[in-house]
């Protein structure tokens, strides 16, 4: 994982000076890390940190954490020998000398722009901690929210994420999240198109882990729209319905939701073009 040292400033949307320093005394944004040491301090992709004192989960120590062994496995997981975390708090389940990650352990949230100091229109990728993880035990999911998960069915010997943010599976089930897809197959089942949460095994389709009994599995296909800014909108269609998400939808209004998505892009793509770079 990539590490930084402490900023001397500041910048919201620049991940590299989430940790900073004032030359007194250390901060996550605005708020202080009482007694880090500002010499040995030192940060990592999402929001993890420390020193030679301890060990940092944004503005708060870890209590019990071991800074000679603690490792920054990706955005969402994070362990020493002896313990594991995620954003949401010590996994308490697992298995700190089997534990593993699976995935890159993040999401984009796409696109995003801000005006920096100088007035300038600064465009940077957003981007949050989801993923799996697994150890002799268990297999495990965050979603940036509440606390980590264990996927109950998954067999932890045979579970492949899609580092998707959402899908894995094994030889009996396909998982969404800690959820399983009712009855999918996974000898069958597909995504149907990258970034889109459209699914399909032999005869069934589904959006994230719902059935969508109306749909027909050979004419169902994701209708994409170009999107710079976050998950596209989903909409697909068959022989039969036109969807928004997993409802159907009248096709006029489909039509007029499609074009408007269209225009909201059109003017995302204006703002790139006089936007610069983190």
């Amino acid at each position: 994982m990539d590490r930084y040292k402490l900023a001397d400033v500041f910048i919201s949307y620049d991940e590299s000076t989430l940790f900073w320093t004032d030359g007194k005394k250390v901060f996550f944004r605005g708020y202080e890390i009482k007694g880090a040491d500002i010499e040995s301090f030192e940060h990592f992709p999402g929001a993890w940190a420390k020193d030679k004192k301890g060990c940092y989960l944004v503005s708060t120590k870890l209590r019990g954490a071991d800074p000679l062994t603690f490792s920054v496995l990706n955005y969402t997981y994070a362990k020493d020998r002896s313990n594991v975390w995620t954003i949401g708090g010590r996994v308490e389940e697992a298995d700190a000398e089997t534990f593993e990650i699976c995935d890159d352990g993040k999401k984009s949230l796409g696109l995003q722009f801000e005006k920096s100091d100088k007035g300038e229109m600064i465009r940077y990728e957003c981007i949050v901690p989801y993923g799996f993880a697994k150890d002799k035990n268990n297999v495990y999911y965050y979603d940036y929210q509440g606390k980590t998960k264990i996927v109950r069915k998954a067999d932890a010997t045979r579970f492949t994420s899609l580092n998707d943010s959402y899908f894995g599976y094994d030889e009996k089930n396909v998982f969404c999240g800690a959820a399983v897809i009712p009855k999918a197959d996974p000898a069958t089942w597909k995504k149907l198109r990258d970034k889109y949460y459209y699914s399909r095994d032999g005869n069934k389709v589904y959006y994230f882990n719902r059935l969508i009994k109306e749909a027909d599995a050979e004419t169902f296909e994701v209708v994409a729209i170009p999107n710079i800014s976050g998950s596209p909108p989903q909409y697909a269609k068959d022989k039969n319905h036109h969807y928004n998400n997993d409802l159907i939808c009248p096709k006029e209004k489909f039509e007029i939701d499609v074009n408007k998505d269209i225009r909201r892009n059109e003017k995302l793509e204006e703002l790139w073009k006089v936007s610069k770079p983190l």
